[in-house]
């Protein structure tokens, strides 16, 4: 039988290569939210998250995402405000919570706004890729980013197809530059089926963490992996068994 000759160097070479892809770390940044960062084990690098729902915890993630993102990698953050909800306030209260420079935070805080959703479109086709370039940021936001899709004042085939193209560009440029991309909506309706925004926006990214707001807590829920947890909400100053080790 003719045996076949394979050099020390390949065999290390592909031995090595397989390893480094086995040990290679995701890349994450935390909400600041124990239970969510449990649940979802943080938002990796190189992947959309698009987080859903009526709870008022919502609110708050975005605002922990960039400081945490500034703490855990010194990088900048873009933050593309499409419903008036970035609040530099906040940004730099939790800063200082978690006693983080409120200055460097801020200083690294790239916001744009837009008002409508062919600002919205402009921003993201033509102007998002050269703000990475500049600024080369770790984590990118779009806080509400359904609402303009919505507006009765836009044909509902045209905001689906503005909606798709600049779905499909974000998907481009976090691939491409490696980003932790996440997205927001918080409806105290909940976004319904209308025109079809939740269906082409879950299609479009890796993750929904659904978050359901209910009398004195909130379900989480993880769509595409199907696992969901309840974060209760307590008066300040509360602990529950699980803070003493003890669980029923």
């Amino acid at each position: 039988m003719k045996k076949t000759n394979l050099s020390i160097q390949s065999i290390e070479k592909s031995d090595f290569q397989i390893a480094k892809e086995i040990i290679k770390p995701d890349i994450v940044v935390n909400s600041g939210i124990k239970e969510i960062d449990n649940l979802t084990g943080g938002f990796k690098r190189g992947e959309i998250t698009y987080i859903d729902g009526d709870s008022s915890l919502i609110s708050r993630i975005p605002d922990q995402i960039c400081v945490n993102t500034y703490r855990t990698f010194h990088n900048d953050i873009i933050y593309i405000d499409a419903g008036v909800c970035v609040d530099p306030y906040r940004i730099a209260q939790y800063a200082r919570k978690i006693e983080v420079s409120q200055r460097e935070v801020l200083e690294r805080v790239h916001i744009s706004r837009a008002f409508t959703v062919y600002q919205l479109a402009t921003l993201i086709q033509d102007r998002l890729e050269q703000a990475i370039k500049r600024y080369k940021p770790q984590t990118l936001i779009i806080g509400r980013l359904p609402i303009f899709y919505l507006d009765s004042d836009v044909e509902s085939k045209e905001a689906q197809t503005l909606l798709r193209a600049n779905l499909h560009k974000i998907k481009e440029l976090t691939k491409k530059y490696n980003l932790i991309t996440i997205f927001t909506n918080l409806d105290k309706k909940m976004l319904s089926s209308n025109r079809n925004v939740r269906k082409i926006i879950y299609s479009n990214v890796d993750e929904v963490v659904l978050m359901k707001e209910l009398e004195l807590a909130t379900r989480v829920e993880l769509v595409k992996r199907q696992e969901n947890i309840v974060i209760l909400h307590l008066a300040e100053g509360q602990l529950r068994l699980q803070e003493f080790g003890m669980v029923i």
